[in-house]
């Protein structure tokens, strides 16, 4: 249905209920309640007792984006005015007036600064009143020797996170973005004091974010969302080449290319069939056409997984771990990991 909603008016009421559930665990369902909405035909044959399920969200999602336009008022006020501040992913898309803006439920709001600012932007939030959570000395140190962000941050009686990032990977992982081509590229959006990435390089954090950053498990919004993106920015020949360069640069080719190959299968998302883009080894690329499906679709919530859902959400974590760290910093984690699973630590957030 995200792909064609043309065929809605041929389902029954147990179609719509196995639709409204697994868009909902997948936390698209007032995203595809609003592109429903959007073709007047469409809402009318939908069943008044579904269009309820879609409009409840659809309502649910415009009061948490105030949520999360209110956040980023009280971010823009406390963080020094000549600080250039980036807004990712959600609030950036909603600010953009994207389309995959609509219908979001964010639980966070993700800043970008540079390196060099990354102190001074910390310091202005939390001496405005932001605090982070407590952690451990491992974990504290994880965060700012080898993550690409610092402990999340929340302002007391908030509802939102803040996560206050210096690039876009693990500094640690397989992929490492060009910092300075990538503060390069920012654009500024109008009526905002905040900045946001350039077309390509949005493309490439949502295909790093989806490949590289996460365990797969229960990501198939990160798919809609690089979808959405490459329908919005990449129309011509040469916004495509440029995605290339801009992938070459941040060393991500391998990650765009997995995002694009399942956005194509699985959305119909318009990519060149001659793009130069190197496919990953044979091997590679049929172990993710079998984890990447019973990873990231969705299921019904009160089904148990099979056991093929099982194993494949054990080799995305797996993976995931992998390609974050290098060998030995990975079995150095674990290792931390594994004693204070067994060794209680009195509260201290996990990374």
């Amino acid at each position: 249905m995200l792909r064609n909603a043309g065929h809605v008016s041929a389902m029954g009421l147990a179609d719509w209920d196995v639709t409204v559930r697994l868009a909902r665990q997948a936390r698209v369902l007032g995203m595809l309640g609003h592109r429903l909405r959007d073709d007047d035909a469409v809402w009318a044959s939908i069943p008044e007792r579904v269009r309820s399920h879609f409009q409840a969200s659809i309502n649910t999602a415009a009061y948490r984006e105030q949520w999360m336009l209110m956040e980023l008022r009280s971010l823009a006020q406390a963080l020094p005015p000549d600080l250039p501040v980036t807004v990712l992913k959600g609030a950036a898309y909603v600010l953009q007036d994207l389309p995959l803006g609509r219908g979001r439920m964010p639980n966070d709001v993700d800043l970008l600064v540079s390196r060099g600012d990354l102190e001074a932007a910390e310091g202005a939030l939390k001496a405005a009143g932001w605090q982070s959570g407590v952690l451990d000395p491992y974990d504290e140190r994880y965060y700012r020797e080898w993550s690409h962000e610092l402990p999340p941050l929340r302002y007391p009686g908030h509802p939102l996170e803040v996560d206050l990032h210096h690039t876009i990977a693990p500094v640690t992982s397989r992929t490492r973005a060009d910092d300075e081509r990538l503060f390069a590229s920012l654009q500024s959006i109008p009526d905002s004091r905040f900045l946001a990435l350039g077309p390509q390089d949005q493309v490439l954090h949502a295909a790093i974010h989806l490949f590289q950053d996460s365990e797969l498990l229960g990501e198939l919004r990160g798919v809609v969302d690089m979808d959405a993106l490459v329908r919005q920015h990449l129309v011509t020949e040469a916004d495509w080449e440029a995605l290339l360069e801009h992938a070459q640069w941040h060393q991500a080719s391998r990650v765009l290319w997995y995002a694009l190959h399942f956005c194509r299968g699985w959305l119909g998302t318009p990519v060149p069939d001659d793009l130069p883009l190197a496919p990953p080894p044979p091997l590679a690329r049929k172990a993710m056409d079998w984890i990447v499906p019973r990873s990231c679709l969705p299921r019904i919530p009160d089904t148990r997984p099979t056991l093929g859902q099982r194993v494949a959400a054990t080799a995305g974590l797996v993976r995931y771990h992998w390609l974050r760290m290098p060998p030995g910093l990975l079995a150095r984690h674990l290792l931390h990991k594994s004693w204070v699973a067994v060794k209680p630590m009195g509260g201290a957030r996990a990374t």
